[in-house]
């Protein structure tokens, strides 16, 4: 008897509201987040952690040289999470390891994952992903070298700051802002377009959290954004945080608004603040089993990974990364754009995303319904696990079955995930 394919699926799923920059988790460590996003996860799940073993956590973190111990976040996390649960035989004794991909980490937690449960020289039956991001708490990094004369001396060195030299691409003596002015004016995007489009995803983000689940107030099924957990949590202040919504959707805005801000890099320029994503903090979690795995346990599952893609483009213009990276994914999988029921797409600047839409015939109606990041935030590293998980409940609330979520991803990349409703 032939022996049934391996399949990955997404047992459960979830994702902190997200904050804006010094605001909700200010003093709340990206370590403290990925904890709640995890736990929540787990909550979710229904298993029992005394008797399924967890054989991989696998951590999204850029900024680990951060406030905190992040350089030990994957089995940090692990341990304060299998304290919370009184496990001190599976996830607490897990191994963890870091992974990277700039804008694109979200995902690559869902694909180092996904690769462990696929692989025919593993036997992992489950894996937790999380990726997290506390941009508010980037800090002042001192490049002086140490001394040869002594390992505790350092040379003199100007302060810089680890935030902001993540946004330039030195090699190409780019900023991320450049790229995305390129990139729109190649392909005939216009200023006004841009507002129009920033104007339109905090319009979505505004009615989506209109009809938003909450533990305070919507419980239906038909409730929006429920991927979101209602966030408890006590900061290094002592400050008590009790939040639900994505912090930075802004209720009052308009056109006109939009219309009246300065461009960043030149006077006729695309990229405004108000175009442009929003530095945010925030993380987001997901358990992955082997299907036969969970069927095995009588696991239920809200949706299986079909696939995932990595492409490249140019750097000068890397916020074209989604163009080939969904094309390419199509391709692996042998579908076509129609087979595809809802795109999320996310939005580091209106310029870059308005050329993706434009060169994929992308249909706006069915992409980013709820809003993108210019309207919520892209705290970066979590960003591909947010859209992904909150592309699933979409799916799963409309009723549908199968959705892209991608990202462009600096130095010329595109990412993008295949999930399928089960």
């Amino acid at each position: 008897m032939d022996k049934k394919p391996k399949e990955v699926v997404i047992v459960s799923a979830a994702r902190t509201p997200i904050g804006k920059h010094g605001g909700y988790y200010n003093y709340l460590p990206a370590e403290d987040l990925a904890v709640l996003a995890v736990n929540e996860a787990i909550i979710r799940s229904g298993i029992d952690l005394m008797k399924i073993k967890i054989d991989q956590v696998v951590a999204g973190m850029i900024y680990i040289d951060s406030m905190s111990q992040q350089i030990y976040l994957p089995r940090n996390v692990a341990v304060r999470v299998a304290e919370k649960f009184g496990d001190k035989e599976n996830l607490r004794v897990a191994p963890g390891k870091t992974t990277l991909r700039i804008c694109g980490t979200g995902f690559q937690v869902l694909a180092d994952g996904f690769d462990q449960l696929m692989s025919d020289t593993e036997n992992a039956g489950c894996v937790l992903s999380f990726a997290t991001e506390n941009m508010s708490q980037t800090n002042l990094i001192h490049q002086g070298r140490r001394k040869k004369e002594s390992v505790w001396d350092f040379e003199e060195a100007p302060l810089r700051d680890y935030l902001m030299e993540g946004f330039n691409h030195n090699l190409f003596k780019t900023l991320m802002p450049k790229t995305a002015e390129l990139y729109g004016t190649q392909t005939g995007i216009t200023r006004k377009e841009c507002d129009e489009f920033a104007y339109l995803s905090h319009s979505r983000a505004i009615i989506a959290q209109s009809k938003q689940w909450n533990r305070y107030a919507n419980t239906g099924s038909n409730t929006y954004l429920q991927g979101i957990f209602t966030l408890d949590a006590v900061d290094q202040l002592g400050n008590a945080i009790s939040v639900w919504r994505d912090e930075g959707t802004k209720f009052d805005i308009s056109l006109g608004e939009l219309a009246g801000l300065r461009p960043m890099l030149k006077p006729d320029g695309l990229v405004t603040p108000g175009t442009a994503s929003q530095i945010s903090d925030g993380a987001a979690a997901a358990l992955l089993m082997e299907r036969s795995f969970a069927d095995k346990h009588n696991i239920p599952y809200l949706a299986k990974i079909k696939g995932y893609q990595f492409s490249t483009v140019p750097p000068e213009i890397m916020g074209q990364g989604p163009v080939p990276a969904i094309r390419d994914l199509l391709e692996k999988l042998k579908m076509k754009k129609e087979d595809v029921d809802l795109f999320e797409v996310n939005e580091a600047f209106a310029a870059q995303y308005l050329g993706v839409e434009k060169e994929l015939s992308l249909p706006r109606d069915l992409t980013n319904v709820n809003g993108g990041a210019i309207a919520i935030g892209h705290n970066i590293a979590a960003t591909g696990l947010r859209i992904t998980i909150d592309l699933i409940y979409e799916l799963k609330r409309q009723g549908l079955k199968t959705g892209i979520a991608s990202a462009c991803i600096g130095g010329g990349q595109g990412g993008a995930v295949c999930v399928e409703i089960v």
